[in-house]
């Protein structure tokens, strides 16, 4: 093997090496996080949301005279969990995702002890800026994320429509209950992941897949 052949071999993997201590330092970890996946990475099961504020259906949660504590049997009976006294859409979204396991939603600003002690969001406009901050934004709707739509709503997607252009949202404190509603998606602001969504797989507003209007 000649000399000069020799030393290309020495200097190849020190170029190399050298190209990864100048991205190691000049690019954040944060960004390199946020852009690139890990290649192992596959979204977790989020079923278990659905089912659970299903649930929460069959209970027939009401309030009593719409005084902000949600009842189960018709506003008859104990209250409910994730009852805060107050306005409750973003308490009952929240308290189903953190019993199914997903509580990234803590790093929201405005928390409060839901009846049973649970942490639980209490403000859709927080809510939803933790989410587009934090990477759980998205503008593609999955059974498991919230919806966020109207001025100051929001529930947990149930069912996606991509044919007539709706989603169902199972919502707490809609006229004072819990029920199913269908929101067209001409009306909604985006939607909010239990987990965070890399850019790489994230669904752009202009995008053909976006499930707003």
């Amino acid at each position: 093997m000649s000399r000069t052949r020799s030393n290309n071999l020495r200097i190849l993997p020190f170029a190399a090496l050298l190209a990864t201590l100048l991205i190691a330092f000049l690019v954040p970890s944060s960004a390199r996080a946020l852009t690139i996946p890990p290649p192992e990475f596959k979204p977790p099961d989020i079923s278990g949301i659905v089912k659970l504020a299903k649930s929460q259906l069959s209970m027939r949660v009401s309030e009593n005279r719409s005084n902000n504590v949600p009842r189960y049997r018709n506003g008859k009976g104990r209250v409910a969990p994730f009852s805060i006294g107050d306005q409750w859409c973003a308490a009952f979204a929240t308290w189903v995702w953190d019993r199914s396991g997903f509580d990234d939603y803590l790093g929201t600003r405005y928390l409060r002890r839901s009846h049973d002690g649970t942490s639980v969001a209490i403000q859709v406009t927080d809510l939803t800026q933790w989410a587009v901050r934090s990477g759980h934004f998205s503008y593609a709707a999955m059974p498991g994320f919230l919806v966020v739509y109207g001025p100051r709503h929001i529930g947990i997607v149930s069912e996606v429509d991509r044919k007539g252009r709706a989603v169902l949202s199972i919502e707490g404190n809609k006229t004072d209950r819990v029920r199913t509603v269908r929101v067209e998606m001409e009306d909604v602001t985006g939607y909010i992941s239990p987990f965070r969504i890399f850019p790489a797989l994230a669904v752009s507003r202009s995008s053909p897949r976006a499930d707003v209007d």
